[in-house]
């Protein structure tokens, strides 16, 4: 990549000004990694030299920061360059405002390329820690200037396969409280960037139990270390629920536990892009931490002295909603979640019933609709975190053939009717029928569906309006 960068900056135009490259797109140059995302400083007029940019190479020009002078340009070929203006008379005076040392490098361009590591300028260490491969702070207000660069922490820990150095770590526990005031959407953004580790289940423990984040993000977190341990768990609700992600992330990632078919369609549906670049994986992952946020205050002792949690599901459903609109989540999102914990004990309860009968699953699929797959792992992933650490000798896949029946049902029988449109639509009744529109025209399409789903008819227009005609 520093072909394209050296031919933007081999320009007349930038005579005058000190330009550095500074960052995350150096550490990655350092590391060899390819690198598409380049953070620019201008010493003094970084709209005029963003926007020449822009101009020259046909790239788009977006104003990110007017007030502090950050510009960004987007190149066709999905290069992007962020220009900021240099803060303070110097670029060492600059690098001391970032976050880690890592990240506090800079490199004068008029060094040329490729790119020479003993150019680089690092007032704080950095190309030692990217020997060590730690990740460390610049100075001790870092966390205070910008909460997020917390979590920051930890992303980079994940993306690099880095430790986080002690003394970082206890700057982050120091001012863990300061989280929430960083708005929603920057929290989500770096969380979800974390959601992403196929081992996403290590990161969000480590968070919590090293440096004590999630808890001030999601506060029911330390109530659900107090509760859970009853019949059927060994351990605290929270415990559990780690367990539960991990179990999800073993089973989604593997290439063999599923069903060739039923593993395909578990591909293709969890890397559906739900809003920004968040994925229905990423969801069912924060689904399967949460499955059992509601457990504490749902907790009941019964006449026998044995604890239940009768109701979790639905007390649980309105926190993860509470939960997605503190991180600014679309409402898509936070519908999805809110199924996910409300409908979670329902493909157990079919195995507790040992009922899978076409009118329970029917019903179980009109419940569930579009998110009916994800739920499905989330249910199976709950199961076996349950009895794995309940009865170690127990066989499992009893339970991942339960899921498996269902999920093959739903993808060949269910799935195919969701959209009845494709078949039949309401204005087809209506014109055929002579019928208004309205409640009656919705009732009669779910007629068709159950019609096709039982085998009563064929998946046909024609099938559809003589079995209607029969029936009206």
């Amino acid at each position: 990549m520093t072909t394209n960068i050296s031919s933007i900056f081999d320009k007349k135009y930038i005579i005058g000004e000190k330009v550095y490259l500074v960052g995350g797109c150096l550490r990655d140059n350092l590391l060899n990694k390819i690198v598409k995302d380049w953070d620019v400083v201008i010493e003094k007029d970084s709209y005029a030299f963003a926007k020449k940019v822009a101009e020259d190479f046909q790239g788009s020009f977006v104003e990110m920061d007017k007030e502090n002078g950050v510009y960004r340009v987007i190149l066709f070929d999905g290069l992007q360059i962020d220009f900021a203006k240099m803060q303070g008379n110097k670029i060492e005076e600059d690098l001391q405002h970032r976050d880690f040392t890592i990240n506090g490098m800079a490199y004068d361009i008029e060094a040329g390329f490729p790119i020479k590591e003993k150019e680089i300028i690092d007032p704080f260490g950095g190309i030692k820690d990217l020997t060590k491969k730690e990740i460390k702070h610049i100075h001790r207000d870092v966390f205070k200037e910008d909460p997020i660069r917390m979590i920051r922490a930890v992303r980079l820990m994940m993306e690099l396969h880095y430790n986080i150095n002690h003394e970082t770590i206890r700057l982050i526990k120091e001012n863990a409280n300061k989280i929430n005031t960083v708005a929603g959407e920057r929290v989500a953004a770096e969380l979800f960037k974390i959601l992403k580790a196929e081992n996403a289940y290590f990161y969000l423990n480590y968070m919590d139990e090293t440096l004590g984040i999630l808890y001030e993000l999601f506060p029911e977190l330390e109530k659900m270390k107090e509760v859970g341990e009853c019949k059927y768990h060994v351990v605290d609700c929270w415990t559990h629920s780690i367990y539960t992600v991990k179990m999800a992330e073993e089973f989604i990632y593997s290439d063999n536990y599923f069903e060739p078919h039923i593993r395909e369609a578990y591909e293709e549906h969890t890397k559906e892009i739900i809003a920004g670049d968040r994925t229905r994986l990423d969801l069912i992952k924060l689904g399967a931490l949460f499955h059992d946020v509601g457990k504490p205050s749902a907790r009941k002792v019964d006449e026998t002295g044995r604890t239940r949690f009768r109701g979790h599901e639905i007390t649980g459903a309105e926190i993860i909603r509470e939960y997605a609109e503190k991180l600014k989540l679309s409402i898509k999102e936070r519908d999805i979640l809110y199924r996910y914990v409300e409908l979670h004990m329902i493909p157990l309860n079919s195995y507790k019933n040992n009922d899978v009968s076409g009118k329970v699953l029917y019903d179980i699929f009109n419940k569930m609709g579009e998110e009916t797959l994800d739920i499905l792992l989330i249910a199976l992933s709950d199961i076996i975190a349950t009895r794995k650490l309940l009865v170690p000798d127990e066989e499992m896949g009893m339970f991942k053939v339960h899921i498996e029946y269902i999920a093959n049902n739903y993808l060949t029988r269910y799935r195919p009717l969701e959209k009845i449109n494709s078949i039949i639509t309401g204005k087809d009744i209506m014109e055929s029928l002579e019928v208004p529109s309205g409640v009656m025209v919705g009732n009669l399409l779910e007629e068709i569906k159950k019609a096709i789903y039982f085998g009563r008819i064929s998946p046909t227009k024609e099938a559809a309006l003589n079995y209607l005609k029969s029936i009206f």
